[in-house]
């Protein structure tokens, strides 16, 4: 049996049309498939109301088959799920990674088209092979986008580089215990590519005066994109965002596995204590992918992880 990296990373947007052409503007993203959203199995999937509906867009680079982004717009207004980010220490899927070929340029394509700046760009050492002009804005809909530009030393595990803005290399996590997160996603078949206590960011951060940043970069072996990343604030304890980050709300509601044997993914899945959120596998259509079984169950930190094999 075996799971994937982050096949996609599922996002509501407020509308629909307006956030292709964002992401289409600024990482040149085209769409992969598109799909209508309603009926029980994608209630129970997604943890959706009874009777909403939505319409979704799978985006990426041309030719991306994973780290992909698929946008979702549903017949009923929501809320965001960070709000205005006043509680960034809270628990869940907060933000998207994007690499680009240089910073600033992609930062003003950001700005230009509708999004916001967070912080400016950084310069920070990742591990000794990795250091980076790292970046955190805002999309039209409020998500984070963490957009960076990497210095590599050869041999990297990033050094095979089109030149092009990525599909997602990260879905970042902010979590209560980095540790524990870690050994989750490791019964999965993630390893951990760096494990780093970053200190003396909290400016970029947006963290308290004293805060560390624990930081454990998780990659499925030989799937270098689609990574997950998980990040606790050391001594700024947060909450949930189990609650909020449900449909029809705005932000990001979960990410998706693919696994080549739903049923053993779901007998490991309860053998390490997961909770489901779905009563059982459901059998839905999604784009690009076609007809899927796929059942859903919530992390360590109530994050909603999706899993899926193709029919």
């Amino acid at each position: 049996m075996t799971i994937s990296e982050i096949r996609k990373a599922i996002v509501a947007v407020q509308d629909l049309a307006a956030a292709r052409r964002f992401y289409a503007s600024t990482f040149d993203y085209i769409s992969h498939g598109e799909v209508d959203v309603a009926g029980a199995g994608y209630e129970s999937l997604w943890n959706m109301p009874a009777g909403l509906a939505g319409k979704t867009a799978l985006l990426g680079p041309a030719g991306a088959t994973t780290g992909l982004l698929q946008l979702v717009q549903f017949d009923r207004a929501g809320q965001r799920i960070w709000g205005d980010y006043q509680h960034p220490e809270n628990y869940g899927h907060y933000a998207l990674n994007v690499r680009v070929p240089r910073i600033q340029p992609a930062i003003d394509k950001i700005l230009a088209h509708g999004g916001r700046a967070k912080s400016n760009p950084t310069h920070w050492t990742v591990s000794a092979e990795v250091s980076a002009w790292d970046s955190l804005s805002y999309d039209p809909d409020g998500v984070i986008l963490d957009v960076f530009e990497l210095e590599l030393a050869p041999g990297s595990l990033l050094a095979d580089y089109d030149g092009r803005c990525s599909p997602l290399q990260t879905v970042a996590l902010h979590v209560s215990d980095a540790r524990r997160s870690a050994r989750f996603y490791a019964a999965l078949g993630y390893r951990p590519w760096y494990d780093k206590l970053l200190e003396n960011m909290e400016q970029f951060f947006n963290m308290p005066k004293g805060t560390s940043l624990h930081n454990i970069n998780m990659v499925q072996p030989g799937a270098p994109l689609g990574r997950i990343e998980i990040a606790q604030y050391v001594g700024w304890p947060g909450r949930s965002q189990r609650d909020r980050a449900v449909p029809p709300n705005t932000g990001i509601l979960s990410i998706a596995m693919e696994t080549d044997d739903l049923d053993a993914t779901m007998q490991l899945l309860a053998s390490i204590g997961t909770e489901p959120c779905s009563a059982a596998a459901v059998v839905v259509r999604a784009p690009l992918s076609g007809n899927v079984r796929a059942r859903s169950y919530y992390g360590p930190d109530d994050e909603l992880l999706e899993f899926y094999q193709r029919i």
